[in-house]
């Protein structure tokens, strides 16, 4: 993931999706498409 310059407000709204998908992961790896 590349880094942007408002990345704090990035970072802000992705802390739940982040979260949510920490768990998907384990269980299905197509959780983006």
């Amino acid at each position: 993931m590349p880094r942007s310059v408002n990345s704090v407000a990035s970072r802000k709204r992705r802390k739940k999706i982040m979260k949510r998908a920490k768990g998907y992961f384990g269980r299905r790896k197509n959780v983006w498409t």
